[in-house]
């Protein structure tokens, strides 16, 4: 493989080209992310993005036959009358499942606060009118497709082939790298993230690694937010004393809610004050009203000031505001204003915060980018140079912006499956075995040592 073929995508810092990324130039991301991964706090915002090897749904890009066959794959059914529905509420096709859940809600609402129970949509001979039951039904059925979606891994056909037989290999080596490359004097990292999959906290069950995400009990676990203040440690048996801290820990934040998440009324049985608590579902996935998710419509933004997502978003906020802070920010294409706000606030008010994006389409046209790959003398220069034409994104903005805290990873290095591959291992050789794995290699050890003290017993006459 020669170098051109190697070149794997962009890295910027402050509005301009800091170096391809290639075989030969890779170190010089990775000496930017090694320098990142050992500030004081690192927060991880993981997006979308960083599952679409995994089959993660696509909230663009989707017309009304691909929302009809997102509902059927999740064993729904469409009839004539959502049909026409979905053709008066995306009239342009578009494909912005944001918007068209949008639409319905408006509609639906129109319909309760004129208490005339129907609502007509389109003009002319191409009007029809729809019943608030019809408005809902829809609305359910997309928000339960999206919901059967983000059950990932989906579908074998719709994972990456290199990772039909172990899906979570990059997310174990994103989590690992990060966590061992990093001092152990350090705080824990913190990864917030607005999916509602369960990838995460499967990853670390696989690797072993210990995490807090706010809930506490075991048979009954309830959202507790103060457990975000614990930490885990390793402990002498015999006196109790601490030794250390444990290895590998870290806290999960799930902003935007999660797929075993359900919500429930409950009365206090002393004070017999009523309260909405959040409980983890170990036997399936919550229906309907149940579900703790805030789904993709512009309504997003206030749905985050009610319990739990306002807590959730204040741990963002205090996070990003601490002296010497980075945010990794993978597979998260800024969309959501009420994260963006907290984020570019952040960084107006704190100088010691160092951001960087990763994101691999956002920023350039395929045909801008191969051009720039292909060119001999761009690093250094800025990114917009030569009228050079970038895309209308957050993450181009950023990229283009002349400040050195902010850097932007993009090209097919900025896909969460390469970029995973990117880390610096801090490790001599292969990866360093997780904590399950040093724990199956014991028990393997004494169930040997078990078989070889009882055939020993035995030729020695003895019963085991």
């Amino acid at each position: 493989m020669n170098e051109q073929e190697s070149v794997q995508g962009l890295f910027i810092v402050g509005g301009r080209i800091k170096s391809k990324v290639t075989l030969a130039d890779r170190h010089i991301l990775q000496d930017h992310l090694s320098n990142l991964l050992q500030v004081h706090n690192l927060v991880v915002l993981l997006g979308s993005g960083a599952s679409f090897h995994l089959g993660s749904p696509q909230t663009r890009n989707l017309n009304n036959e691909k929302v009809v066959e997102l509902i059927g794959n999740a064993g729904g059914s469409v009839n004539d009358a959502d049909r026409a529905l979905l053709k008066l509420v995306n009239p342009g096709d578009n494909g912005d499942l944001e918007r068209l859940l949008n639409a319905l809600q408006l509609a639906s609402a129109l319909t309760i606060h004129t208490q005339g129970g129907t609502v007509t949509l389109g003009e002319g001979a191409a009007a029809k009118t729809f019943n608030v039951d019809a408005l809902e039904a829809l609305r359910h059925k997309i928000g339960s497709a999206l919901v059967e979606a983000c059950k990932l891994p989906g579908k074998a056909d719709d994972v990456d082939e290199d990772y039909r037989t172990d899906p979570l290999r990059a997310h174990r080596t994103f989590i690992s790298r990060m966590v061992r490359s990093r001092r152990s004097n350090l705080p824990r990292p913190r990864i917030f993230t607005t999916n509602y999959d369960l990838v995460i906290e499967r990853a670390l069950d696989e690797l072993g690694y210990p995490y807090v995400d706010g809930f506490s009990g075991t048979v009954e676990r309830r959202l507790n937010l103060s457990f975000y203040g614990l930490d885990f440690h390793r402990i002498d048996t015999s006196t109790q004393k601490v030794i250390a801290r444990a290895d590998g820990a870290l806290y999960v934040h799930k902003i935007h809610g999660s797929l075993n998440w359900r919500a429930r009324t409950e009365r206090d049985r002393i004070t017999g004050v009523e309260s909405l608590e959040v409980h983890q579902v170990a036997d399936g996935t919550p229906s309907g009203d149940d579900r703790v998710l805030i789904y993709p419509t512009t309504a997003k933004e206030g749905d985050t000031l009610a319990f739990p997502y306002s807590d959730l978003m204040r741990q963002l906020g205090d996070s990003v505001q601490q002296d010497d802070t980075a945010i990794l920010a993978v597979g998260y294409g800024f969309a959501d204003p009420h994260i963006n706000r907290i984020l570019l606030r952040s960084l107006a008010v704190n100088p010691a915060l160092n951001v960087l994006v990763v994101d691999p389409f956002a920023v350039l046209e395929p045909s801008v980018m191969a051009e720039i790959l292909e060119s001999d003398d761009v690093v250094g220069k800025r990114l917009d140079a030569d009228d050079r034409k970038t895309k209308g994104t957050a993450v181009s903005a950023l990229a283009q912006a002349a400040d050195a805290r902010i850097a932007v990873l993009t090209g097919d290095a900025g896909k969460f499956t390469v970029f995973a591959d990117l880390m610096p291992d801090p490790s001599l050789g292969d990866a360093v075995a997780s904590p399950r794995t040093v724990s199956e290699l014991i028990e393997s050890l004494e169930l040997i040592g078990r078989k070889t003290t009882a055939k020993t017993l035995a030729e020695d006459g003895f019963s085991a």
